[in-house]
């Protein structure tokens, strides 16, 4: 005798380091007969953030894209569910656009994270910039305080982009971005990860200065930082070449200039990192 309904056997990939802290299996009931893709609606991760791709694999089988955006798009033909246990997998494709995640899973490229996010990533920069350019034109605010400013041009730096949620600048050729990432002030330069996480925001400004300081009194023959009366300590401990603190106030950068100048710029104004760069 046949079931009247057919179980899934339901999982999905975490988002992120904390996600993964209880397990996302489950079991879902659905009538027989039911159609795969709205099995697989019944059965999307929970988490939903738009712009967010996930992968459905059933029964091992690349079967669909789904995302808060598009809902179910099928790589297959749509099918009624006649028999189960069914495996659903949900794999996290990260902020792959959905649309051109199906569109490109549809031509026959492989469910390859990797070789697709690498494939996106020229894509995903264009666009996340085309959106800066937007927030500069329509919104007032700005990441970088007016001050933070002043001092990086005066320092030789070249501002590019600066809208409420990243500044780019050049700076000897380079190209240099701070962006907000959620409570982090992240900084950039080039290609690459960030080479510099802090926390708070007004610790990671007096840092940007004072490096673009640090390389100015260099460039001039100098030592990179002044003799200074020392203000409250900040401890950084070196581990596997970054140096990083602990508590409240959080530093993450990958040199050891990076870290002096975090500790000469701890507890000190942009203004007062100027004044004592200059001396």
């Amino acid at each position: 005798m046949l079931r009247r309904t057919i179980e899934l056997h339901v999982d999905r990939d975490s988002v992120a380091m904390g996600d993964d802290v209880v397990s996302h299996a489950g079991v879902l009931s659905v009538p027989r007969g039911t159609l795969l893709s709205a099995a697989l609606e019944s059965a999307s991760p929970e988490i939903r953030s738009p712009g967010w791709s996930w992968v459905a694999v059933v029964d091992g089988a690349t079967t669909a894209v789904w995302s808060v955006d598009h809902g179910v798009q099928l790589l297959v033909a749509d099918r009624k569910m006649k028999r189960g246990p069914v495996d659903v997998f949900f794999r996290y494709f990260v902020q792959i656009d959905p649309a051109w995640l199906f569109d490109r899973l549809s031509q026959g490229a492989g469910a390859d994270r990797r070789a697709l996010e690498e494939e996106y990533a020229p894509i995903a920069r264009e666009k996340y910039r085309a959106e800066l350019r937007r927030r500069e034109r329509e919104l007032d605010g700005r990441f970088l305080s007016a001050e933070c400013v002043d001092a990086l041009r005066h320092y030789g730096a070249d501002i590019t982009l600066h809208a409420d949620v990243a500044c780019d600048f050049t700076h000897d050729g380079e190209t240099w971005t701070a962006r907000r990432a959620d409570t982090m002030f992240q900084v950039f330069r080039g290609r690459g990860g960030p080479i510099a996480s802090i926390r708070p925001h007004a610790l990671g400004e007096a840092w940007l200065v004072g490096m673009l300081g640090a390389a100015a009194r260099t460039a001039a023959g100098r030592a990179e930082l002044p003799d200074a009366e020392p203000g409250p300590g900040l401890e950084l401990t070196a581990s596997g070449g970054r140096w990083m603190s602990r508590g409240a106030t959080v530093v993450q950068v990958y040199s050891e200039l990076a870290a002096r100048v975090a500790q000469f710029a701890y507890g000190r104004s942009v203004t007062e990192v100027r004044t004592l760069l200059d001396t």
